[in-house]
């Protein structure tokens, strides 16, 4: 059905099972009902030597290192940080922030400051934040002020506010917070069922993710702020509107582009998920990746969704936001018939935009990493991270010159790609522009002013 990969490109590592905070919409499955975690399954210094290993032979360009609460292991994570940078390998830290202390800021700083950090908030008003995350009386400032303390100290921090129904309101003033912070993104996403709210009555409803969608383009616009989500929408919800040709980059990745390794060692498809297919301390990561070819095959692809002209591009949604037990219920928010009052325009698939000419010559980026791949190579820096997928021939150009050292045009580009229409040329032009844009190119005149 889609693109294979060998191995994943991001992993998320769940480093410990311990939180202090007690969030509504927390995904965890392991949390006790009711209570904080404190737990002690967490991943010892001898597992994160064999894991970092693992994801080292396999060229696994990025990790996200989550929990849990990361800092409650205060060694483990250091030393995951340094092992992953000697590996080559981008770490980025989900965390609540309340645990970080100035000696860890100073230590980020100063040996790790490639790590990009993302903490969560769920208001900007300091009660309601509280009450959601069930964090103690006096958290919030301390959030606030050590996202303030890290931001100045040059460390990307970006934003995400969980959202559900009782705070759809204070997007507007939470992104206004996060503006006068300076980070770097402030991201919007929806919260899932979990165990914890079984029910769905966090969820929000069809017309609240519409307005919310909405809501964060005209924040964008009305702050200046660069605004994201984090998770995916069935693309029948979104066509026809603004926010299908403004979000309709993120789409399930479970299984397809990353995995999560829980503290236990067993390896997932999703973070949100509970099945494992191994655990990485008894199998190699690419044995327990293969065993997961049925999500880059289509094999919980709902059978509503199997012949809709946007399969391809959204996989049926996302397989954990249902209210049903099992992997081939319909996404809470697919809605099938709305596609079927749309005008044809809508449901035509989005080609590249029109490209104006490069004429400066490139080279090739020293820091960019190849991967072979059965479609051509997994093509990557890790400082900063970027990450781009292309096919047979492209990789072969690019290697190629990227081994005399040659530089070269969008024109030889062009000429190498074999494109003979002008949709192709087009296509190829869009390429060539995002190589450049993600940095994997480098135009000489910009090479000369480095």
């Amino acid at each position: 059905m889609s693109t294979r990969l060998s191995a994943p490109v991001d992993v998320q590592i769940e480093l410990t099972q311990t939180c202090n905070w007690q969030c509504r919409h927390c995904y965890n499955f392991w949390r006790p009902a009711q209570t904080t975690t404190n737990l002690s399954q967490h991943l010892s210094c001898d597992n994160i030597i064999h894991i970092v290993k693992e994801l080292a032979s396999n060229q696994v360009p990025s990790i996200t290192i989550t929990g849990g609460e990361p800092f409650s292991r205060r060694r483990e994570i250091f030393m995951l940080l340094e092992m992953t940078k000697k590996a080559g390998i981008h770490a980025s830290i989900n965390t609540n922030l309340s645990l970080v202390g100035k000696e860890d800021i100073e230590k980020l700083v100063d040996e790790y400051n490639n790590v990009s950090i993302l903490f969560s908030l769920l208001s900007a008003d300091a009660a309601e934040h509280e009450r959601l995350a069930g964090a103690p009386s006096g958290t919030y400032t301390k959030v606030i002020n050590t996202a303030a303390l890290i931001i100045q100290r040059g460390i990307p921090v970006s934003l995400n506010m969980v959202l559900m129904r009782e705070n759809l309101h204070a997007m507007e003033i939470t992104a206004r917070l996060a503006k006068r912070l300076g980070t770097r993104t402030f991201c919007a996403t929806k919260v899932l069922p979990n165990t914890h709210a079984p029910d769905g009555t966090l969820l929000l409803s069809a017309e609240e993710v519409h307005w919310s969608l909405a809501e964060l383009m005209r924040i964008e616009e009305l702050l200046d702020i660069p605004v994201d989500i984090l998770g995916c929408y069935p693309r029948c919800l979104l066509v026809g509107t603004s926010a299908h040709q403004r979000f309709s980059h993120r789409t399930c990745v479970a299984g397809y582009t990353t995995v999560t390794i829980g503290a236990d060692g067993g390896v997932r498809p999703c973070s949100h998920m509970e099945m494992s297919y191994g655990s990485i301390f008894h199998e190699p990561l690419i044995d327990i990746w293969e065993k997961m070819d049925g999500w880059r095959e289509g094999e919980f692809i709902p059978e509503q969704c199997r012949n809709c002209l946007f399969l391809s591009a959204c996989r049926g949604g996302c397989r954990v936001n249902t209210l049903t037990p099992g992997l081939h219920n319909m996404d809470f928010y697919a809605d099938p018939q709305r596609l079927t009052s749309l005008p044809q325009k809508c449901l035509t698939p989005r080609i590249p935009e029109e490209t104006s000419d490069i004429v400066a010559k490139s080279i090739m980026c020293p820091q960019v990493k190849f991967r072979k791949e059965p479609f051509g190579a997994l093509i990557y820096t890790t400082n900063p991270l970027a990450i781009m997928l292309v096919n047979h021939s492209t990789i072969d150009f690019l290697m190629n010159v990227a081994e005399k050292r040659e530089d070269f045009d969008l024109f030889s580009f062009l000429e190498q790609s074999g494109a003979r229409t002008e949709a192709e040329r087009r296509g190829v032009k869009y390429l060539y522009q995002k190589l450049v844009r993600k940095g994997f190119l480098i135009t000489l005149t910009e090479h000369e002013r480095r």
